[in-house]
């Protein structure tokens, strides 16, 4: 079952190792709106890696100026997870996503 949305923290080396979790799910990468909430401009997943090691490494490749906090869904299979992630890909139409369907 994927968990409620948790977020939005600073994407950092240090926010990252402090909130995101050693576990599976799904994680957003973006920026903080004018009305407080994260405009998701990435969506991934970690089904074989934590969400903490998978955000720690596109961290470090520095692939995205503009992306300035993340969040992230949990969950417990790697189907569900996989699944979950094309159907927000579709729902957010994200900026670094590749385009689904």
């Amino acid at each position: 079952m994927i968990s409620q949305y948790q977020g939005s923290w600073a994407y950092n080396q240090a926010s990252i190792s402090t909130n995101a979790p050693d576990v599976k799910g799904v994680y957003y990468c973006g920026y903080i709106s004018p009305r407080n909430t994260l405009v998701t401009l990435y969506v991934g997943k970690s089904e074989e890696d934590s969400i903490k090691n998978r955000l720690l490494n596109h961290l470090n490749q520095d692939n995205w100026t503009d992306v300035t906090h993340f969040g992230f869904k949990t969950g417990e299979t790697n189907q569900e997870i996989s699944s979950f992630e094309q159907q927000e890909i579709v729902r957010l139409n994200p900026k670094y996503n590749q385009k689904v369907g």
